[in-house]
């Protein structure tokens, strides 16, 4: 147990916010849905993959308290909280551009619209990277600390390490650009593939991860 709560409530946090996390963010990119939906839909993704970090985060820890997963899940707070602040921006961006082409404009030319449209979207596009940055290098911290676990192995760490470091190398390699827009590879589905993973491999190694806690 970590605190009285036992491991079982751990893993299943872990599990199912973060589950729930990514078919939010699905949902309300692919799924057609009434505005209001889709942007509660979007807005969740943040808070419910901070909640699924914090499951993670004690999960682990109760296996091997270590530096590694204390840097991580600062990292991963940080990260979600940018990626909500993206969100937020991006779709308060277009809201006003839809706005703006149908308003009066005076002098103002939809060539000229384009170009204030594009130098504002540049901010979310900022925003954007920054949270590619803190999530790949929380994503490292959290698979370097699970080094050898005996559930998790060496395997899923080391795949982990792997897609955070290419995630954050084309970053800065293709900065300011986002690493899609410059028409290079976006490792960013990388790192949510590997987060939906763990997800379900916590659902299928739950008794074993259980049997690994000392004391429980």
């Amino acid at each position: 147990m970590a605190d009285g709560i036992p491991v079982k409530s751990w893993s299943r946090l872990a599990r199912w916010a973060g589950l729930g996390a990514f078919a939010s963010y699905l949902s309300s990119a692919f799924v057609p849905l009434p505005e209001p939906v889709a942007l509660f839909l979007a807005f969740a993704f943040g808070p419910l993959f901070m909640v699924a970090s914090l499951g993670l985060y004690r999960l682990l820890k109760m296996w091997k308290p270590s530096l590694w997963l204390e840097v991580a899940f600062l990292f991963n707070v940080v990260a979600t909280a940018l990626v909500t602040l993206m969100l937020a921006v991006q779709q308060t961006s277009f809201a006003f551009h839809d706005k703006f082409k149908t308003a009066d404009r005076g002098s103002v030319t939809d060539e000229q619209l384009r170009w204030i449209f594009k130098e504002v979207n540049a901010v979310q596009l900022g925003i954007d990277i920054a949270w590619d940055v803190f999530i790949s290098l929380g994503t490292a911290c959290f698979a370097i600390g699970m080094w050898k676990h005996p559930v998790f192995g060496r395997i899923l760490p080391a795949v982990g390490v792997t897609v955070s470091v290419l995630l954050l190398g084309f970053n800065l390699v293709w900065f300011p650009e986002p690493p899609a827009d410059a028409g290079s590879i976006d490792f960013g589905p990388a790192v949510a593939l590997w987060y939906m993973g763990m997800a379900v491999y916590l659902k299928v190694k739950g008794s074993s991860l259980e049997a690994s806690v000392s004391g429980t």
